[in-house]
């Protein structure tokens, strides 16, 4: 049977647009290790695929729990010519891009939740990473790490995390090819961001992430750096901020921060 390692190698090198692919059983984390490729001159479109993280990494800090031998856990690096208001909303379209695809491997509609989760029936299937290098001399890379949960089943999270988790075995009963899967993430990341990079920016892909999308109307409270704020959803700006109408009734766009929903008055 064609090792996970050659099977990865075999399918992204199909693909034209791979510049090179570094494997590893276990790393600290995908993010960290295409940073330091980065740093040391690495391509556009270097990949990085490994089979278990031992320091997964999620926004905010948190823990991406990352078992071996289910998973698809998977950084790479991209350089777009454009001007910086328009980079962060990449986690965006990482996020519609998996959605796309659990819906092609499942047929089970998908949600996306601004920033970087993608969820299913109300459970986590994958989330986003996006990290900004400034490389010197005027190029500024982006890493983009996507975690998606392939094979898992119950018994492979924590107690935790098992209630709020999801897969794509979990949502059909079956077994999939993680490198084929893998391979048609990379294949339909190149293709929207090329959609893109020639609009420029979110408006090129907001139909589709739109349709997604549902958090329209929910009551949110919002920590971005120092700040906290609350109010209810309006819609996504073409720079991929959260429009929100706050507690006294201003329109406001967020950037980043950490969401959390609010039930209740």
């Amino acid at each position: 049977m064609d090792s996970y390692r050659n099977a990865v190698a075999r399918h992204l090198k199909s693909l034209g647009f791979i510049n090179d692919v570094i494997y590893g059983d276990s790393v600290g984390s995908t993010n960290a290790v295409i940073s330091e490729l980065s740093r040391k001159g690495a391509g556009e479109w270097t990949v990085v695929v490994a089979d278990s993280q031992s320091e997964g990494r999620g926004r905010q800090g948190r823990i991406w729990h990352s078992p071996a031998n289910t998973n698809i856990y998977t950084s790479f690096i991209v350089r777009p010519a454009l001007s910086y208001e328009y980079i962060p909303a990449i986690s965006l379209l990482a996020g519609m891009v998996v959605a796309l695809l659990v819906e092609q491997c499942t047929g089970v509609p998908a949600e996306i939740r601004w920033p970087n989760d993608v969820m299913v029936r109300g459970k986590k299937i994958s989330g986003i990473l996006l990290e900004f290098l400034n490389e010197g001399h005027g190029r500024n890379g982006v890493v983009v790490g996507i975690g998606i949960n392939v094979n898992a089943d119950a018994s492979a999270y924590p107690v935790e995390l098992a209630a709020t988790s999801t897969s794509l075995t979990l949502l059909t009963g079956r077994t999939f090819d993680r490198a084929e899967v893998l391979a048609s993430l990379y294949s339909s990341f190149h293709t929207w961001y090329e959609v893109y990079v020639g609009h420029p920016g979110f408006d090129g892909i907001r139909e589709q992430f739109m349709q997604r999308f549902k958090m329209n109307g929910e009551r949110i409270r919002v920590m971005s750096g120092a700040e906290t704020l609350t109010g209810v959803v309006k819609d996504v700006d073409r720079y991929g901020g959260l429009v929100l109408r706050d507690q006294g009734g201003r329109m406001v766009a967020i950037k980043s921060g950490d969401v959390h929903l609010l039930y209740g008055n």
